[in-house]
């Protein structure tokens, strides 16, 4: 509490016990709120930054539908949304669908197997190693099963790309309007 306010409150002392008062309820409340995203949040990701954000902007939307307090509520309300969206979105990563679909189309459903290596020089196999290999039932030639690899190679780009895309327009509606939800 600021030096200069204890001079008020010995005049008025129900005001301190009121906002002490209010510093516990609004306190224990906001644990309750924050719990289970604290709770959940693990360190080494970055999806626990992302989770809190979006329970942020949730809040936040919530209090200003509650209380449009100023002529432009309805337009953050509407940016905020956007940017929940937005991360729900990123939270969910489901671009894949999206990137793979037409390959799938194309070269079918992808198969991954684990065989032993084969020692060409003695001829013998050894269990302890093995190689991964990926095919595609459409990929009958090596010549296919490259161009299919390579296309993969492609939605894998294009699946990160349209992460990166909307992380970047996410923080640039925060950059542009986080002055506004104050």
């Amino acid at each position: 509490m600021p030096d200069y306010r204890w001079s008020h409150y010995l005049t008025a002392p129900w005001e301190l016990i009121d906002e002490w008062y209010r510093a516990v309820k609004f306190g224990i409340r906001n644990l309750c709120q924050w719990f289970p995203v604290i709770w959940a949040d693990r360190h080494y990701t970055s999806d626990g930054l992302f989770k809190v954000m979006r329970h942020k902007l949730v809040l936040m939307q919530r209090e200003l539908q509650r209380d449009p307090y100023y002529v432009g509520a309805d337009r953050d309300l509407h940016l905020m949304h956007v940017c929940e969206l937005l991360l729900d979105r990123y939270l969910s990563n489901n671009y894949s669908e999206i990137c793979h679909r037409h390959h799938k189309e194309k070269w079918g459903d992808m198969r991954s197997f684990f065989e032993p290596t084969y020692d060409h020089s003695t001829g013998d196999i050894d269990p302890d190693f093995c190689q991964w290999f990926t095919d595609w039932p459409k990929a009958t030639t090596p010549k296919l099963e490259e161009k299919a690899k390579i296309e993969m190679r492609k939605c894998f780009e294009q699946e990160r790309m349209l992460a990166d895309q909307d992380i970047q327009y996410l923080f640039k509606l925060l950059s542009k309007h986080h002055r506004n939800w104050d």
